[in-house]
């Protein structure tokens, strides 16, 4: 009979979420065992978080490359038509204030809790008008650039030419050119505005990624309708 390498037990303790384990942990008074299970936890959802970012630059290049640069904005059109609309519809209907939370929360998950080389990192401020959330890095397109994911002989793409959707620069990486669409353009295009004016780094290597949420989205300046050849409405 072949040596068993687990017992039952084992099993189901590795297939049981890591966060019930420490809440019972913390309940049973055993501290240490909490903090361990909090602190493997930070690294669980990296693995994934990268797998995807890295599979979605791979894909786009992909399609660059066999279907032209252009058709890396049809991609992006036709892809969230069919889930991410929704979502700006509902992200539309929440109080603005609570959104606040929303887009925190979105963002801590995104930055993979602050683990893994050049981990994903924000900061948040305020002023009259607006919350601005200030990723760098971000935690998923700006570390693939960071991390080499560009420099690669097999590297991911960058856009050869300028589009509205790469923010009018050309060589821009590949895995970025979502944010155009997912926070302006056709949001502009289902609601009338922006749903996360955007700026992207002007040195990857360096500066932050910046999205802002306006707390009236009539104070969103005209430059985030410009860029696409649009008037802000009056």
């Amino acid at each position: 009979m072949a040596e068993r390498w687990f017992a039952d037990e084992e099993l189901r303790e590795l297939s049981r979420p890591t966060m019930d384990r420490a809440i019972e942990s913390l309940d049973a008074g055993d501290v240490a065992t909490a903090r361990a299970l909090c602190e493997a936890m930070k690294s669980e959802w990296l693995m994934l978080h990268d797998l995807y970012a890295g599979s979605v630059a791979g894909l786009l290049t992909f399609i660059r490359d066999r279907l032209g640069e252009d058709a890396i904005g049809e991609a992006h059109e036709e892809s969230m038509e069919r889930d991410w609309r929704r979502q700006v519809e509902r992200i539309a209907e929440v109080d603005r204030r609570e959104l606040v939370y929303l887009l925190a929360t979105t963002w801590r998950a995104h930055s993979a809790s602050g683990v893994g080389r050049n981990p994903g990192a924000f900061t948040i401020t305020e002023d009259d008008e607006k919350i601005t959330f200030s990723m760098n890095p971000c935690g998923s397109g700006q570390r693939l650039w960071r991390n080499g994911h560009y420099a690669r002989p097999d590297g991911y793409a960058l856009t050869s030419e300028p589009h509205d959707w790469t923010y009018g620069r050309r060589d821009f990486p590949v895995y970025c050119t979502h944010c155009a669409f997912m926070n302006e353009s056709l949001p502009i295009k289902w609601l009338g505005f922006p749903i996360y004016p955007s700026h992207p780094p002007e040195d990857f290597d360096h500066d932050p990624c910046v999205w802002h949420w306006y707390k009236d989205p009539a104070a969103i300046p005209a430059e985030h309708w410009e860029r696409y050849g649009l008037e802000r409405p009056a």
